[in-house]
């Protein structure tokens, strides 16, 4: 009989690891199993923190990371010039998305779509008497496109790129336009020719006038909002994925708009709109084969 044996009156589980070197046997195990633990919840943390802030596909069309969090969506009854449609409501975002940093431009339209260029400003047509450079002129953002061409884009460009690209839902288009802003702008309670491309013979708020462009403008020309987003106010109007419907008069979560309409929802006003126009919380509707030289779109998508 061992040592360890003759001790009946111990306790069986205390004295197992007092024989011999069971000890220090005890003190590896343990040493390894805290290894094991501390490795899998610095794996874990790892997984749940955000990807990069910024990201390039491979044909150059920058995203930024936008966050999942919650925001109150349309606007408050005391912005001036509101829509009474503009209902607010709490509105939580599950999922963080990868969003187009700028509007898709006309360069990244042919090298998707190639054939002709649709747009109204399309460096040809504009000619040398805008004053831009080749290389501005490939910056300006693609418009005169439908809602169904923008889906035809997405589809390429998911063929091309191996990403599930999408157009923003509404929710997601104007929490990313806020960028945790509450006022009419993300630059503050008014806009100016200086922050955005609009029409500056108008004015919102204490705002001055301004330059009356008449025409589109390189994407990224204007100050980028709290998330990095450019041209979320005004140049041109952004198609989104949903239907156009009334808001709900209740906190959502992920809302997708209605399951059917007859009109698509566009966003943030456009080189010819009056400011108000380009507020966060404005709404416009067009059939989703409508074109006009006001309105292009970016994309967006979801990590697997």
């Amino acid at each position: 009989m061992s040592h360890c044996a003759a001790h009946s009156d111990a306790r069986p589980s205390s004295d197992r690891f007092r024989c011999g070197g069971h000890k220090s046997d005890l003190a590896a195990v343990c040493l390894a199993i805290a290894t094991l633990l501390a490795s899998a919840i610095s794996s874990d943390a790892q997984d749940q923190k955000d990807p990069p802030k910024e990201f390039a596909n491979s044909l150059g069309m920058k995203f930024a990371w936008i966050p999942p969090g919650t925001f109150l969506m349309g606007s408050p009854t005391e912005e001036k010039h509101r829509n009474p449609i503009e209902i607010p409501h709490k509105v939580r975002l599950t999922k963080g998305f990868y969003i187009g940093v700028h509007p898709v431009t006309q360069d990244q339209w042919l090298k998707v779509m190639g054939g002709k260029n649709p747009s109204g400003f399309d460096k040809e047509k504009m000619g040398d008497k805008e004053k831009l450079s080749a290389a501005e002129k490939l910056l300006l953002p693609v418009e005169s496109v439908s809602w169904n061409d923008c889906q035809e884009f997405i589809k390429k460009l998911q063929e091309m790129d191996m990403k599930p690209y999408r157009l923003p839902t509404e929710a997601e288009w104007e929490y990313a336009c806020r960028a945790g802003t509450t006022t009419p702008f993300h630059f503050g309670e008014t806009i100016s020719t200086d922050q955005a491309n609009y029409d500056g013979d108008f004015v919102y708020g204490d705002g001055k006038k301004g330059p009356r462009r008449q025409r589109t403008t390189p994407v990224g020309a204007f100050p980028a909002n709290a998330f990095g987003l450019h041209d979320m106010h005004g140049n041109v109007y952004q198609w989104c994925q949903d239907w156009y419907g009334d808001y709900p008069p209740r906190d959502v979560t992920d809302p997708k708009g209605p399951e059917k309409g007859l009109a698509r929802v566009l966003r943030g006003g456009s080189w010819k709109s009056n400011p108000l126009s380009c507020r966060s919380a404005e709404r416009l509707r067009y059939e989703p084969g409508a074109r006009f030289h006001l309105y292009g779109f970016r994309v967006c998508f979801f990590l697997n």
